[in-house]
């Protein structure tokens, strides 16, 4: 009772002195504070991130920051002279914008704190979480300047760990990811943070070696005692990972690697993963051979049957017969995996797997029935060949029927495609230069003038200098071509001298024709000769003879058909041509209709506006989004 006594008289006394206003001022200040601090509380029951606020607030908490910024606003509004309460309004703004996620008002009044209150206490809170802000904003090259700027400042910068961390996550966006690690491991070789913070942070650096392939450090922060403070999901895909790391070191680490899974399948503390950790431990053991491997899919499949990790467990079994060429014994394998989760991915790669397998079978008979007749069987060879690589996954056993063909073929056309096939293969699956070179120029010193040399040029890296043969048409029709633009500068009165280079223009698409005659560009020069025969030297009805030729042969090409309209005429017409027309007219005037419509619905809806009452403004409407810049000096 005294102590409330003792307070009803100091603010008695206090408000004697300041007058009415300072009521108000007391009750914004109160009210901006206490909901910050309740905002505060329940912002920390529920945050768990590597940065403290990549979590934003929402309901309750939401609205509670909505009342800082509220109150806020009028303390700014109403008493500028205060300079101490006014600079902590700003601040607690620009924080309750951030925890709302509103970036870029919370960098505006992060800019309005520095601007106006640069020797504001908890400035460099202020200048980092405005740097998080930017980065928020995904304006990183704005983040980079600022974090920099703290970080030039030293380790005596409040926020010079944070800044560190925040660096890391910048570089790694930038792709940096060097010196994104070495911001981390700066981070993780102090004490800062809390143990859950430190844990995270490992993961990403973990995260970070493993992205660059240095599996063995990726390993090492991967079983880092640290991560002992994670949730179970997170810390079984690190333990996971590690051991994925320990099999991208060395193939040999295989059986290791398997038994490790079997200890996260037996153990009490991730038994919500054991199904998963048993499919993956039988999954190595089938990739070195270990039959074994297909007891533990097995059991698997049949415990959690119609499920996606069962389907993967049949996927497994399957894809170990098939390297195995064990096709009837896949193919049902793989449909029992398309039956147990049809949409989950095993089920549609075993679908595709299945249908391939399928068609493999199909080709064999065929190609078979073939050579029993002495008949070429190129194409299901090939097609054979296309079916290893590109659905069955089996890049060995393409590249070995690939060199069987290569050795038994005597067309050179074919030899070319299947030795290009072979080497391109190497080239871009396996990434083995070293085999894929050596056939690369066994094409060009074999085939050259073909597009496999051209194109074995160009993959080697090497200036192209082959011609194939469509490239010397090419340069034969460019010859006549600039014979042709001789001819017609010629002046008229030189009768001569202009039909001599007409002749000497069509010698050489001549030439172009009998040359090159399977090239497109040959049918490029049959249609420019009866262009000149037609327009320049008045000779139609030779010209109607090659157009002739080019419709009718070569039908299918673009100079077939110019040739065809040519023959056509300009002022003939069929039924395409005339339905094409009428589309066109109505297309035209539905557009002519909408617009008018859009018009009018235009002008009626300005009628409206005009014929409404003004606005009247009410005497005062206190709201809620009070965001200037305000001048307090």
């Amino acid at each position: 009772m005294a102590k409330r006594l003792a307070l009803i008289i100091a603010l008695i006394f206090f408000f004697g002195l300041q007058g009415c206003t300072c009521c108000a001022y007391f009750n914004h200040a109160w009210n901006m504070e206490e909901a910050y601090g309740q905002a505060a509380d329940l912002r920390e029951a529920r945050q768990d991130s590597i940065l403290s606020d990549s979590i934003s607030g929402s309901g309750a908490e939401s609205g509670l920051y909505d009342r800082v910024v509220e109150k806020g606003s009028r303390i700014i509004e109403r008493f500028p002279k205060n300079e101490r309460q006014v600079s902590k309004s700003v601040f607690m703004m620009a924080e309750s914008f951030r925890h709302k996620s509103e970036w870029r008002n919370a960098i505006e009044k992060y800019d309005e704190l520095e601007r106006y209150f640069p020797q504001y206490d908890s400035m460099p809170k202020a200048e980092y979480e405005r740097a998080f802000c930017f980065y928020k904003s995904n304006e990183y090259a704005m983040a980079r300047f600022l974090t920099e700027h703290i970080l030039e400042s030293g380790e005596k910068h409040e926020y010079y760990l944070p800044a560190l961390e925040l660096m890391s996550i910048l570089q790694e966006r930038e792709g940096l990811s060097g010196d994104a690690i070495a911001s981390l491991e700066a981070v993780l070789a102090t004490n800062f943070g809390t143990p859950l913070t430190r844990a995270r942070a490992r993961m990403r650096l973990a995260g970070l070696y493993y992205e660059q392939k240095n599996y063995e450090k990726a390993r090492e922060h991967y079983l880092n005692k640290e991560l002992s403070v994670l949730p179970v999901s997170e810390r079984y895909k690190a333990q996971s990972t590690a051991i994925e790391c320990l099999l991208a070191m060395n193939e040999a680490n295989g059986l290791a690697a398997a038994n490790e899974y079997k200890a996260l399948a037996d153990s009490v503390v991730f038994k919500d993963k054991r199904n998963l950790s048993l499919v993956r431990q039988g999954e190595i053991l089938l990739s070195i051979n270990d039959k074994r491997g297909v007891d533990i899919l097995r059991g698997v499949a049949y415990e959690k049957l119609r499920s996606e990790i069962a389907s993967r467990a049949f996927f497994g079994i399957g894809d170990f017969r098939q390297k195995g060429h064990e096709y009837p014994n896949a193919i049902s394998l793989y449909d029992s995996s398309y039956q147990s989760r049809p949409m989950s991915s095993w089920g549609k790669e075993s679908y595709n797997r299945k249908i391939a397998l399928s068609r493999l079978l199909s080709l064999k008979d065929t190609a078979a029935a073939l050579q029993k007749e002495n008949k070429p069987f190129f194409s299901q060879e090939f097609q054979i060949a296309e079916l290893f690589l590109f659905k069955l996954s089996e890049t060995d056993s393409a590249l070995a029927l690939l060199a069987k063909m290569d050795s038994t073929l005597e067309d050179p056309a074919l030899k070319a495609r299947v030795a290009y096939a072979r080497a391109f293969i190497y080239d871009e699956f396996k990434r083995d230069t070293s085999n894929a070179y050596p056939i690369y120029r066994n094409i060009i010193e074999n085939f050259p003038q073909t597009n496999y040399a051209k194109q074995a040029q160009a993959n080697m890296g090497l200036q192209v200098s082959i011609k194939t043969e469509e490239d010397l048409a090419r340069d034969s029709f460019l010859k006549a071509e600039e014979a042709w633009l001789s001819a017609q500068k010629i002046p008229v009165e030189n009768i001569d001298e202009i039909e001599a280079a007409y002749q000497k223009a069509i010698i050489l698409y001549d030439s172009v024709i009998t040359d090159f005659p399977e090239t497109q560009t040959a049918l490029q020069a049959m249609y420019v000769k009866g262009y000149i025969l037609a327009e320049e030297i008045g000779n139609p009805d030779s010209a109607r003879v090659f157009w002739g030729k080019l419709a009718k042969d070569h039908n299918r090409t673009i100079w077939g058909r110019a040739a065809n309209e040519k023959l056509r005429g300009k002022l003939s017409m069929d039924f395409s041509d005339v339905t094409r027309l009428r589309k066109r007219v109505e297309q035209s005037e539905n557009s002519v209709k909408q617009q008018s419509d859009k018009y009018w619905q235009e002008m009626e809806q300005r009628k409206n506006e005009l014929s409404l009452p003004p606005k009247v403004a009410d005497d005062e409407i206190l709201r809620n989004d009070y965001n200037t810049l305000y001048d307090f000096k």
